[in-house]
């Protein structure tokens, strides 16, 4: 599911980590990038580019990059991360296969779908759970309030915002920061269109506070903040 804290997690894992690798790289948003003109190769280039420490790399075809990263990564100690993996095809173009990594090398890998890591074969899966209740209302008001607990009056209005967001962070985050500052009125009515969407369907309800933005400008830092937290 998206929104949960996945790439968040991962990368709080991944700067823990990375110091004690020889070689580390860390490629976000690869399912959204892989669709792109030019992704899957720019997504091999970046690899290759962290892995060597230089920025000219030049892949010239997928092949060619697949090669050169077994080629990098067969023989030393590395720690990747392939964040919101979608296809098979996307790990066997930046890794290969298991065997094309070196010796105590880590891959992590995120996905909404927990089918493609039984086709991998990966060695542990780690399941991110959404907050609880009193977790999610603390997130929620550190974003709707600035502080940890709700202003005087607003309590029962977000349990009950916080209540739809079935304990995602995203949501939460999102919903909050929206909401900062608002009437009454436009509590209500944010409450009233949560009410319509399935707790499932996280898309839609950020969409109420991508709808309730006033420019262009404002979506799109909305749109950069969720791309970076999905």
């Amino acid at each position: 599911m998206g929104g949960i804290g996945k790439s968040t997690i991962a990368k709080v894992v991944y700067n823990n980590l990375c110091y004690e690798f020889e070689e580390q790289s860390f490629l976000a948003n690869i399912r959204e990038v892989w669709e792109k003109d030019s992704g899957r190769i720019g997504l091999q280039e970046q690899l290759l580019s962290d892995i060597l420490k230089t920025r000219k790399i030049k892949v010239h075809s997928l092949e060619w990059g697949k090669a050169m990263i077994k080629e990098r990564l067969c023989t030393k100690r590395a720690l990747v991360v392939l964040d919101d993996v979608s296809e098979f095809e996307q790990f066997s173009a930046l890794c290969g296969n298991r065997n094309g990594i070196g010796p105590d090398s880590i891959i992590i890998i995120t996905t909404r779908d927990v089918r493609l890591l039984d086709i991998l074969g990966v060695d542990f899966i780690y399941e991110a759970d959404g907050l609880d209740l009193d977790e999610s209302l603390e997130l929620f008001s550190w974003h709707a309030f600035r502080e940890g607990s709700p202003t005087k009056g607003f309590l029962i209005l977000s349990r009950d915002v916080v209540a739809y967001c079935g304990g995602l962070p995203l949501a939460l985050e999102v919903l909050g920061s929206y909401l900062f500052k608002r009437r009454k009125q436009e509590w209500h009515s944010v409450l009233s269109k949560l009410k319509k969407i399935p707790n499932d369907q996280i898309h839609d309800k950020l969409k109420i506070s991508f709808d309730g933005l006033r420019d262009r400008m404002e979506k799109d830092i909305f749109l950069d903040i969720c791309c970076f937290f999905i």
